[in-house]
């Protein structure tokens, strides 16, 4: 596979790039005995013959799980890497990586990252969660280290105020975080946060009202990659590009917006995100969903990247089943907006059971300002969520503002939490 040290100049050389790794693909899909998933469409892989070929969804990835011989499959006999995704957009996914995809993964990190304003030899903090089969912390150390960093393996554990000292002792520049981390930081220890140049956040997008915070104190907020445990990075934001806008690894990956049947969707129109990873080892991801919708459209950045534009929207909505009653976070969303909850509030709902009676907690520091007695109330008058607080088995309701959202091992912060299997 071929890939371009920049993403710069001429737009012909990056579809030629394109084209030609795609060749490489449709050849080693038709010559696999295991890929039988893709391997009747094989001769549909090229820029313009895959919009015919069919959809890939997480169920499909979750189904066929991590057996070598997997029907997605291109070649097997070299893994050298297992991950699992965490669930919190839809099953848990068992993830096979070869060499040839970790190598790729760490190339794309490194040229995509932006070091602007960093310097060379910049000390950075990776507070990313390591083990439980998660690829992140991993993924950022090999891309640190790529571009010459002073690496912290700090992880999450580190407490809040001995990170702060080192950040102060060492004149650190940046950290790489989730978002539900940065969260929890801030509410212990500010100062290991307002003294950074740079905060790199992956996985969950930062909210704005945390964007807004940092930003006050003079951190440049940015995506260290657009990238999913399956796929490797998808997209990657320049120094031009902010909030969720990200150029595409156009050579290693094509990208289309898709409505629910699975047609392209013209440039500025939002639809479903379907990305095929351009690989002719391991794994084949053909028009795989990975559940964001997002647009895209021709680069017309300051940088001089050709690359199309990605820009990222709303997740695919999370669901739960409370006490029987399947619901999800537009629900909760749409009942408490009316009360003073921001756009993009980053908060959670915890339910416990005990006795056999339910019990429901809402929790961060989005919901200040709003009383349990008047969320209960807004709860109650919609249509599915009365279902769950005007049961016999309901038992009350309260909300702690003061409190961020708990936190996985990984440092993510779902938006549904059961305090039985979370203790």
């Amino acid at each position: 596979m071929r890939l371009l040290d920049q993403l710069t100049g001429d737009r012909s050389a990056l579809l030629a790039a394109q084209a030609a790794n795609l060749a490489l693909m449709r050849e080693a899909v038709a010559a696999s005995r295991t890929c039988t998933a893709v391997r009747p469409y094989a001769e549909q892989l090229t820029p313009d013959g895959l919009q015919d070929a069919p959809l890939m969804t997480r169920e499909h990835v979750a189904e066929w799980g991590s057996r070598p011989d997997a029907p997605h499959r291109i070649t097997v006999g070299d893994t050298r890497l297992v991950l699992r995704s965490s669930g919190s957009s839809g099953r848990v996914r068992t993830l096979l990586h070869d060499r040839a995809f970790n190598e790729r993964v760490e190339a794309l990190g490194a040229r995509g990252v932006c070091w602007d304003g960093l310097g060379e030899n910049p000390f950075v903090v990776n507070a990313l969660a390591p083990g439980d089969l998660f690829g992140g912390f991993g993924f950022a150390d090999a891309v640190l280290a790529r571009r010459g960093a002073a690496v912290l393996p700090a992880g999450t554990t580190l407490p809040a105020h001995h990170l702060a000292e080192l950040v102060a002792d060492l004149g650190v520049h940046a950290m790489v975080s989730l978002p539900g981390f940065v969260e929890r930081l801030w509410a212990q220890a500010p100062e290991a946060l307002s003294g950074l140049r740079t905060l790199f956040y992956l996985g969950d997008r930062m909210t704005p009202a945390t964007a807004e915070r940092l930003a006050q104190h003079g951190v440049r907020i940015r995506s260290f990659a657009y990238s999913t445990t399956e796929t490797g990075p998808v997209g990657h934001q320049c120094a031009e590009l902010t909030g969720t806008d990200h150029h595409v690894h156009e050579d290693l990956v094509l990208a289309e917006v898709v409505d629910e049947d699975g047609r392209r969707l013209p440039d500025g129109t939002p639809g479903a995100l379907a990305v095929t990873v351009l690989a002719d080892t391991g794994t084949a991801l053909v028009r795989y969903l990975v559940g964001d919708n997002a647009t895209l459209r021709p680069s017309d950045c300051a940088c001089g990247s050709a690359a199309r534009i990605l820009r990222i929207g709303a997740r695919d909505d999370v669901s739960a089943n409370l006490d029987g009653t399947l619901v999800t976070r537009s629900m909760f969303d749409e009942a408490l907006r009316p009360l003073g909850l921001p756009a993009e509030a980053a908060y959670q709902v915890a339910s416990e059971t005990r006795d056999g009676l339910v019990r429901l907690t809402l929790r961060g520091t989005a919901l200040r300002g709003i009383a349990a007695d008047r969320a209960l109330a807004a709860l109650s008058g919609h249509q599915t969520l009365r279902k769950v607080t005007c049961s016999a088995r309901f038992s009350g309701m309260e909300v702690d503002a003061e409190a961020a959202p708990r936190m996985t091992t990984r440092a993510k912060a779902p938006f549904f939490w059961n305090e039985g299997e979370h203790p």
